[in-house]
């Protein structure tokens, strides 16, 4: 216990504490018009799910055993990676080395989209993307990525390639594959001396390596005489047994509704077994002088409940919208109405809630954050030190809300003594 409350220690310390360093959290009110003081998560640390959480964080922290999987799911601030991926960053740091795996990935240059800082998935052969966003045939289904890729060609491949850049070793021995190859006629397969176990589930292939690879190549064949195709959802990756993992899942111009039309949403989100589920979506449901708040909150409940329902025992908390404008020129005052109804929705469906909104600064802060090079010219995305910042942030109410936890249960041990 003593180790633990040193580790705890010393992340406050690197909260607050002014430093140069970038391995510090931020700098202690570089920016006069960022709400530090309002840097909370609101409607959590109390409720069942996040008392589950919060325990197993302090088990893993005390004792360097456990597992916490945390998916991160929204649009274009999470495709781009650089917010979740600082994330990814600060939890597996907690006490030294706590990385798991990255989790999540996908070929977006297959969609001819963005891939995210980190890794590059090379492909070979002719593919077909889809995505949440698009109209598509009913017969073309997604998953818990709310993007998929297929080939009917008679013989392809994929390789992982992991950044030499990364602040972190993601080399891995595990990676599960999300696919149809039930019903695909394909084979999906890797160099055979590197395989100890292959195991063949319902929607996935898994495979777990004799060593740690930070490369690796699959190999999918169709049968003989077939002209089925075979379809890919996204693959995951794992380091080692104990720490974190961080699936970060964002489909540029996504809103809530994309992801509802899912129909392996759910299927997929149970085998990511999430204790934390992040959802970062409303900007783009928001976009626009058409905005219903009823609507986007049935529409928010209808996701809540399919994440309870794949798993029911996950924390979930909601980040508000970023302040933001439209067509560049007027403030979206729609920023103000999610920020009400995620309020309202935490309430209802327990879950917490980190005010982004009011973080930033609120209505038309975005402007301030664009003067200091934190917001890009559209008013609505970030800037890469823009992301870092609040990936931070994000980290430092989260990190808040357990030391809170922490110190009320030992203030109860000792009353119970």
């Amino acid at each position: 216990m003593k180790r633990f409350i040193v580790i705890l220690i010393g992340l406050l310390f690197s909260v607050h504490v002014l430093a140069q360093d970038e391995s510090y959290l931020y700098q202690v009110n570089p920016y006069n018009f960022i709400r530090y003081d309002r840097n909370e998560l609101h409607h959590f640390g109390n409720d069942k799910y996040a008392q589950k959480l919060f325990a197993k964080l302090e088990n893993m922290l005390s004792t360097g055993e456990g597992r916490i999987n945390v998916v991160h799911i929204g649009g274009s601030h999470i495709q781009a990676g650089t917010f979740s991926g600082r994330l990814r960053s600060r939890f597996q740091q907690l006490n030294g080395d706590m990385n798991a795996g990255w989790g999540f990935m996908f070929p977006y240059r297959i969609a001819r989209t963005n891939s995210p800082y980190g890794y590059y998935i090379r492909y070979s052969g002719g593919w077909q993307s889809c995505r949440n966003i698009e109209r598509r045939k009913n017969d073309q289904l997604l998953g818990v990525g709310g993007i998929s890729a297929t080939t009917r060609a008679p013989f392809t491949d994929l390789t992982i390639l992991l950044e030499d850049e990364n602040e972190l070793d993601y080399s891995f021995h595990k990676l599960k594959v999300f696919c149809n190859y039930e019903t695909s006629k394909y084979s999906v397969s890797v160099d055979s001396s590197l395989v100890k176990r292959q195991v063949n589930g319902d929607g996935f292939i898994e495979f777990e390596l004799n060593a740690h690879v930070d490369s690796l190549r699959l190999l999918i064949q169709r049968e003989a005489n077939s002209s089925e195709g075979f379809t890919l959802y996204g693959i995951s990756t794992e380091k080692a047994p104990n720490g974190f993992v961080y699936n970060s899942i964002g489909v540029n111009g996504a809103h809530v509704p994309a992801f509802l039309r899912c129909q392996l949403f759910e299927e997929q989100m149970k085998q990511l077994q999430p204790d934390l589920v992040i959802l970062g979506l409303g900007i783009n449901d928001a976009y626009g002088r058409r905005f219903s708040q009823k609507r986007f909150e049935d529409n928010y409940s209808e996701l809540i409940g399919k994440i309870r329902k794949a798993a029911p025992h996950t924390t979930i908390i909601l980040t508000t919208n970023n302040d933001s404008y439209l067509y560049r020129r007027y403030v979206n005052k729609n920023g103000e109405k999610v920020e009400e109804s995620m309020f309202k929705l935490a309430e209802k469906h327990d879950t917490g809630v980190w005010d982004m909104f009011e973080v930033m600064g609120g209505l038309n802060s975005v402007v301030l954050w664009e003067r200091n090079y934190l917001a890009q010219h559209d008013k609505i995305h970030f800037t890469r030190e823009g992301y870092l910042m609040l990936g931070d942030l994000f980290f430092a109410a989260f990190m808040q809300n357990f030391e809170n936890y922490v110190q009320t249960k030992n203030e109860v041990s000792q009353l119970t003594k």
